[in-house]
């Protein structure tokens, strides 16, 4: 119901495009991914602070910064929070490197040394200090992070930092890794996994250098693992830095003239730090007790106790200027629409919590906000249940709303091309498919079916020429076995081609290849199977029609009494290429048997054989099907 409300702000202005970087970076070495204007200005000041010979500088120093750059790469620091650009993990380590060390001058090293040993030792726990903030988050690279990449006419594959740096010259790509829902754990493992990489940035000299003060060494283990205890001075500094760090680039008060705090408005600060509870498990959803409940739409955030936590996040990170009201809050989200309005132009909505699973019901405040505020970069688990708006007194709220205004159809063709922009492709094919057990009859006219044209790459390797032969699905008689194999998968791929004509058909291709779109892990929307691809319903098409909003339209007012994801499924059935259950019905149940549980899904099959792009994903074994 809340779909009624929504689109009632919903923007008629063309919003602007973001510009896109490479689509697929390139492995630098340290030394040139150093090499800028802004970093080479940071490392001479780290220089100057500390008290090195030029010799040892370059050899310990300067080898173990190049030694960080040459692993991370350009890849981010965040997903979603701060130093969340390509290149984000170099600068911010670099940015707590001058902080720290200079932090580091305002302690008397080692801590309660007797003076006679202030002088010799200082500077051996000054550069332990300096290395615990080189590891303090290289373990991102490791929990956090998947990386692919490829060298000249090679396919991708995953690299794994533990076994040797990205080669020089390859190209790669990356993604963020999907955190474990309503837990914690995900915060801090990349630093316990810090301590894994830790011993790349030393050179055998150093190693020795710092094994010869043990509690220094316990200090600094305790430290980059994030260990509770053990980390004293060596932690404080560390962490210090990486505020300092953090706090300039979300746009806190630093005290600085030059500061540019000023640069990032109250309401992107809010947005930021609830991004940042809710990744990091802080923030509880979709069960009993919860702070967020989030529905096909748009995202409930229980309004008082939630937006407390947020001002307390961002007093901790040192922003000043922060509201003490949490009613001046709600005012500053709605003024700059991060939230939904109620129909009386309120910011706090009353709602009704029904959980039938857990038998739990409850009536709550809440802020609404649209999914895509709260979930720039991910799809998140939905609510089982419901979340019903209602009146003071607890009544429904009523269905006569105003009628929604027409989309702008370049926004829409705006959507398409950003998706299209992002390229992570998937392994070619290398084996020859099996032949097929239904015949695929795609047919790029037929009713209801939105056709384009669209100037897709063929697999160079095909032996494709025109679409002229889509209609020929036997091989010829007179071929050999390898020949009718090859004209086969030939025919294949053109067939293949004339189902993306489909809008749905090449969104969901396209998702796959550049991997926004998840495939055989848990609660992924798409899982491949021996002879099928299973669609997990209904998520997958709301995910779809989520992003097309014009075809959503379009589908709602011819929807009626039905769901509009009905609708979408029936354009997929005119295709010919769908598996329909025993019992004559376009959904199939499904098990998935893992080790310690047995669960089902409803899913939608497609003909594996019809989608040749997909060869390279192995059938998943955790699932059957229940025709």
């Amino acid at each position: 119901m809340i779909g009624r409300f929504l689109k009632k702000s919903e923007p008629t202005q063309e919003s602007e495009m973001p510009t896109l970087g490479p689509i697929h970076p390139i492995a630098l070495t340290g030394a040139d991914l150093l090499n800028t204007p802004a970093r080479h200005s940071l490392i001479s000041k780290i220089k100057r602070l500390v008290s090195a010979t030029d010799v040892v500088w370059n050899r310990h120093y300067l080898y173990a910064i190049q030694q960080f750059a040459e692993l991370a790469q350009n890849l981010p620091a965040s997903e979603i929070h701060h130093h969340s650009e390509q290149g984000g993990l170099i600068d911010h380590t670099l940015e707590a490197l001058h902080a720290g060390v200079r932090i580091s001058h305002g302690y008397i090293l080692p801590p309660n040394a007797e003076p006679e040993n202030i002088g010799p030792s200082a500077d051996r726990w000054r550069f332990g200090a300096f290395i615990a903030i080189l590891a303090h988050d290289l373990g991102k690279i490791v929990t956090d992070l998947e990386v692919v990449y490829r060298a000249p006419n090679t396919t991708f594959q995953q690299w794994f930092p533990w076994y040797g740096n990205l080669p020089a010259g390859v190209e790669y790509q990356f993604r963020f890794r999907k955190k474990i829902e309503n837990t914690r754990l995900a915060k801090t493992l990349h630093e316990k996994s810090g301590m894994s990489l830790l011993p790349r940035l030393l050179t055998p000299e150093a190693t020795k250098w710092l094994f010869s003060d043990m509690e220094l060494v316990s200090q600094l283990f305790s430290t980059v693992s994030h260990s509770t205890f053990g980390g004293h001075v060596i932690a404080e500094i560390v962490r210090t830095a990486d505020g300092a760090s953090v706090s300039k680039n979300l746009g806190a008060n630093t005290g600085k003239k030059a500061d540019h705090s000023l640069a990032v408005p109250l309401h992107e600060k809010l947005v930021v730090s609830l991004r940042k509870l809710v990744a990091d498990g802080d923030l509880i959803r979709n069960k009993p007790g919860a702070a967020l409940w989030v529905t096909d739409e748009c995202t409930w955030v229980v309004s008082k106790a939630t937006i407390e936590a947020v001002r307390a996040q961002l007093l901790n990170e040192g922003h000043s200027g922060i509201p003490k009201s949490v009613v001046t809050i709600f005012g500053i989200l709605k003024d700059h629409e991060c939230i939904v309005a109620t129909p009386e132009g309120d910011s706090v909505w009353y709602a009704e919590i029904d959980d039938p699973a857990k038998n739990w019901r409850q009536k709550l405040t809440f802020l609404c906000f649209k999914n895509e505020i709260i979930w720039p970069t991910s799809q998140p688990d939905l609510f089982d249940g419901t979340v019903t708006p209602i009146d003071r007194k607890g009544n429904p709220l009523a269905e006569d709303q105003p009628q929604v205004k027409e989309a702008i159809e370049s926004q829409v063709a705006a959507d398409k091309s950003l998706e299209s922009a992002v390229s992570l492709p998937c392994p070619e094919p290398t084996t020859v498919p099996k032949k097929p057990t239904k015949t695929c009859k795609p047919d790029g006219s037929r009713e209801g079916q939105v056709t384009k044209s669209r100037n897709e790459t063929v697999d160079p390797k095909s032996k494709s020429t025109t679409n002229n032969d889509e209609g020929k699905l036997v091989p010829e008689i007179g071929l050999t076995s390898k020949d009718a194999a090859d004209k086969w998968k030939t025919r294949r791929q053109i067939q293949e081609e004339v189902l993306r004509q489909n809008d749905f058909i090449s969104w969901l291709l396209r998702g796959i290849a550049t991997k926004r779109i998840r495939v055989n892990e848990p609660k992924a929307p798409v899982h491949v199977l021996e002879n099928h691809i299973a669609l997990v319903t209904p998520a997958i098409f709301n995910d779809f029609l989520d992003k097309n909003r014009l075809k959503k339209q379009i589908y709602e007012r011819r929807a009626g009494d039905k769901r509009v994801f009905t609708l979408l499924q029936k354009e997929i059935e005119a295709l010919d290429i769908h598996q329909k259950g025993m019992n004559g019905k376009n959904i199939v149940s499904v098990s998935v048997e893992g080790v310690r549980s047995r669960s089902e899904l409803r899913v939608y099959l497609l003909n594996r054989d019809c989608f040749p792009s997909l060869n390279n994903f192995n059938a998943n074994p955790a699932i059957k099907i229940h025709l």
